[in-house]
């Protein structure tokens, strides 16, 4: 696994066929099974595996065979876990924007935070009805063809107060130390520092980094806040809360 964490997939993405391509990541072999036949049923192509490790290996190896969503448990078999799993994929040019909906026995709310936070489109907890499993993935599928790329906030980098931000490598530094930040955070970060002592709402805020087409509510821009302050460590302070209207960058 640190080879691949060294390194960016290689050119390439989603596949392009009219029958979307679902990976399924579930060390569970009945639930693996169970899963596929119904996705195939619905007249998805499957791939199954119970380790992060290998699926990571197939899309590394086969760059121009990426799914087009990824269901994902959060207790798996090998040394990476679901949660590890989904930020490695959203840490990844090329895959960052693959829907991922977890599917867990984990079902508490700050399981569910945590799961959101970290990147995932959706979050199903087990036991669960299968037709509204499927129904949860055709609106993910749904948004993700509408709005297949996050949006782009800018592509000049910007330092200020001791943060530096490069948005063509995705990187954020304090000093020279480098701040690993979910593509969600690394957004609102660029949007709140593009534009300083301007108050954003939260509801303008989403609408920048995600697009018109995600179906988000606004408050949860504070949970994505709170996980980016909990990162920028003392830098943390530049991130101004307007009660009541939203978020600002103050140098």
């Amino acid at each position: 696994m640190d080879n691949l964490a060294r390194k960016d997939f290689p050119e390439g993405g989603p596949v392009a066929e009219e029958t979307p391509r679902i990976f399924l990541l579930e060390d569970d072999p009945d639930l693996q099974s169970i899963l596929s036949f119904h996705l195939q049923k619905e007249g998805y192509q499957v791939q199954s595996y119970s380790k992060a490790e290998e699926l990571l290996r197939f899309m590394e190896t086969n760059p121009n065979s990426l799914p087009n969503l990824i269901i994902v448990d959060i207790n798996l078999a090998g040394h990476m876990n679901g949660y590890e799993f989904t930020d490695f994929l959203r840490s990844q040019k090329k895959t960052s924007t693959i829907p991922v909906v977890m599917l867990t026995a984990k079902g508490e709310n700050n399981d569910v935070v945590r799961g959101l936070n970290g990147g995932a489109d959706d979050y199903v907890p087990k036991p669960f009805e299968v037709p509204i499993l499927l129904a949860r993935l055709r609106a993910c599928l749904r948004r993700a063809h509408k709005n297949p790329y996050p949006v782009s906030v800018r592509k000049e980098p910007i330092s200020m107060c001791g943060i530096d931000i490069d948005p063509v490598s995705h990187q954020v530094l304090i000093g020279e130390e480098s701040v690993h930040l979910t593509v969600t955070e690394f957004n609102i970060l660029t949007a709140l520092m593009a534009r300083p002592n301007e108050v954003l709402r939260r509801d303008d805020l989403l609408m920048k980094i995600q697009g018109p087409t995600k179906m988000v509510l606004g408050r949860t821009i504070d949970v994505h806040i709170r996980a980016l302050r909990s990162k920028l460590g003392r830098k943390a302070k530049h991130i101004v809360t307007v009660r009541g209207v939203g978020y600002k960058f103050v140098p």
